[in-house]
C-alpha cells in the first residue's frame, strides 16, 4: 500500500490495521496468533472500528445505535410534573417552615399518593419519575426517610403552622377516624382501647377536620387509642383556631352524653344511628307508600327517599337507599341459603334495609345532610388505603414521633387528592373519574432523553381526551 495520508495514520493505532477500499480507508482490530501448522504468526481480524475520513473516524452504524441507546433515559412526566404545578403554594409553605426537609416531605407526599407506597418502596418510585429532576437529591432511602418523620414529628408546632394556611372556610367537618393500628413498643400514644369494630388492641385515634367551603383537609391531630370521649374535639378545634364546626361521627359515636356535650359547646353534629335504635320510626316504609316519605333527591344517579321526625326537639332523618336495600336483601338470601341466617330473621328486619338514619342539630336539608355523610365515608375509604401502608412501615414507626411524621406526609397527600377531587367536581368529571384515575392516565406520559435532549413520549389516546377535558398542557422545559 502506497504511503497514507496524514489524516488516515492519525487514526491508526497499535493492534489495528488500515484496508483501502477504492478511494476510502478503513480500520479494523486486529491481533496475532501462533499458528503451529504453519509455524509462524497469524493475524486475525477482530472488529471492524469504522471508516477514516478527513474529519476523523465515523464508526459503525449499529455502535452508533448502540451508543445512542446507552444515552436513552425515560421517566415517569405526566403525573408528576402535572401534580407539582398543583402544589406550588404547597411546596411554598414548606419551605417556610422546613428549609432543610422541604424537597424529602413533597416527593415522599406525592409518591404516598401516586402509590400509597410504603418507605422501602420510594426510591425506586424516585429514581424512576420526573421528581427525581424536581427534587434532585432529595434522601429517600428508608433509612433516610424514617429519620425524616422523626424529625418533623418533634415538632408539632411548626405542624400546626403550617396546616394553619388550610384552615380557612366559614364552616368545618370534624370526622373521627379511628382504629390506626400501631404495633411499636415505643409508641406510647397506642393505648389499648376498644374501637369501633370492637377490637380491643394497640391503637391511636386520628381527628381531621375537613374544610366543607374549600372541599380539603384542614388538620388532624393524633390522641391515644384508650380516649374515646368528644373532649378531644373541642380541644383539636382550639389548637387549630376554629370556632364553627360540623361534627360528623360514625354509629359508635352517638349517645345522650355526647350529644349533650357537643351542644353543650355549640356544636353542630350529624350522627348516624344504629337501626334498632329506638329514635328510628320505620313506619313510613312498613306503609309501602311512598306518599309518607317528605320527598327524595338524586345522589350519583340513583334516588334517595327520605323522611323526618322529631324526638326530644332533635331532627331524625330516614333516608331509604333501594340500590342499598337490593343489595343487603341479595346478602341476606345468601346467608339464609347459606344457613348462617333464618328467614324470619328477615322477615323481621326486612323494613331496615337499606336505610340510613342519622341525628343532628343542623338547619342543612336531608340531601345536605346526606351529602355530608357521605363525605366521610369517602375520606374513611380513602385514609384506609393510606393506613393499609402503616402495617408495612411499622418497623420503622419508632414511636410517637415517627408516628406523627408519618401522619403529617399523609395529610399532605390528602391534601393533593382532594385539590384533583375539586377540579373533577368542578368540571362534572367525578361521574367518569376519580382523583387516582387521572394520576393513573397521567402517569402513561413519559419524557424521553436521547442525548443531551428530552422530549415527550407519545401520549395515549385516553390520556389525551382525559387532558384535554382537564384543560392540561404538558412541555418539557
Amino acid at each position: 500500500m502506497k504511503e497514507l495520508p496524514d489524516w488516515v495514520t492519525k487514526q491508526k493505532g497499535k493492534g489495528t490495521e488500515v484496508r483501502k477500499k477504492n478511494d476510502n480507508y478503513y480500520l479494523y482490530k486486529i491481533r496475532s496468533v501462533w499458528d503451529p501448522e504453519k509455524k509462524r504468526a497469524r493475524k486475525i481480524t477482530e472488529r471492524y472500528l469504522g471508516k477514516i475520513t478527513p474529519e476523523g473516524l465515523m464508526k459503525p452504524k449499529h455502535e452508533k445505535i448502540l451508543e445512542t441507546l446507552s444515552e436513552i433515559s425515560v421517566k415517569e412526566f405526566g403525573a408528576a410534573h402535572w401534580v407539582t404545578m398543583l402544589s406550588l403554594d404547597i411546596i411554598k409553605h414548606l419551605k417556610r417552615y422546613y428549609p432543610e426537609e422541604w424537597k424529602e416531605i413533597i416527593v415522599f407526599s406525592i409518591i404516598r399518593f401516586f402509590h400509597s407506597s410504603p418507605l422501602k418502596n420510594v426510591s425506586h418510585y424516585y429514581i424512576s419519575s420526573h421528581l427525581s429532576d424536581l427534587f434532585p437529591e432529595a434522601k429517600v432511602s428508608p433509612k433516610s426517610l424514617s429519620e425524616l418523620l422523626g424529625s418533623i414529628g418533634v415538632r408539632r408546632e411548626l405542624m400546626v403552622k403550617f396546616m394553619k394556611n388550610w384552615v380557612e372556610g366559614s364552616e368545618f367537618a370534624v370526622i373521627d377516624l379511628t382504629h390506626i393500628f400501631s404495633l411499636s413498643e415505643n409508641v406510647i400514644s397506642a393505648t389499648l382501647g376498644h374501637n369501633s369494630n370492637n377490637e380491643y388492641v394497640p391503637q391511636i385515634n386520628l381527628v381531621l377536620i375537613f374544610s366543607l367551603d374549600k372541599k380539603q383537609p384542614s388538620f388532624f391531630r393524633l390522641v391515644p387509642g384508650s380516649i374515646r370521649d368528644v373532649s378531644v374535639i373541642p380541644l383539636s378545634l382550639k389548637e387549630a383556631g376554629i370556632k364553627r364546626a360540623m361534627v360528623i361521627g360514625d354509629k359508635g359515636f352517638y349517645s345522650d352524653k355526647n350529644v349533650k356535650f357537643l351542644e353543650g359547646n355549640r356544636l353542630k353534629y350529624v350522627l348516624p344511628l344504629r337501626r334498632d335504635s329506638s329514635l328510628i320510626d320505620y313506619r313510613p316504609i312498613q306503609s309501602g307508600n311512598r306518599r309518607n316519605f317528605d320527598g327524595y333527591f338524586l345522589f350519583e344517579q340513583r334516588v334517595i327517599w327520605c323522611y323526618e321526625r322529631k324526638r326530644n326537639g332533635r331532627r331524625i332523618i330516614v333516608f331509604l337507599d333501594e340500590k342499598l336495600r337490593a343489595e343487603e336483601e341479595r346478602d341476606f338470601v345468601k346467608w339464609v341459603d347459606n344457613g348462617k341466617r333464618s328467614i324470619e330473621e328477615y322477615y323481621n328486619l326486612q323494613f331496615r334495609s337499606g336505610t340510613i338514619a342519622v341525628i343532628t342539630n343542623s338547619s342543612f336539608n336531608p340531601q345536605r345532610v346526606f351529602e355530608l355523610l357521605k363525605s366521610r365515608v369517602g375520606i374513611e375509604s380513602l385514609f384506609d388505603t393510606f393506613k393499609n401502608t402503616l402495617h408495612a412501615d411499622r418497623t420503622y414507626m419508632r414511636d410517637d414521633a415517627h408516628l406523627e411524621g408519618w401522619m403529617f406526609v399523609n395529610f399532605i397527600s390528602l391534601l393533593l387528592y382532594y385539590r384533583i377531587y375539586e377540579i373533577l367536581l368542578n368540571k362534572d368529571l367525578l361521574k367518569s373519574f376519580s382523583p387516582k384515575d387521572v394520576i393513573l392516565h397521567l402517569s402513561r406520559i413519559y419524557k424521553v432523553r436521547i442525548g443531551e435532549k428530552w422530549m415527550l413520549s407519545e401520549i395515549p389516546k385516553k390520556s389525551r381526551v382525559l387532558m384535554k377535558k382537564l384543560g392540561i398542557e404538558l412541555h418539557i422545559t
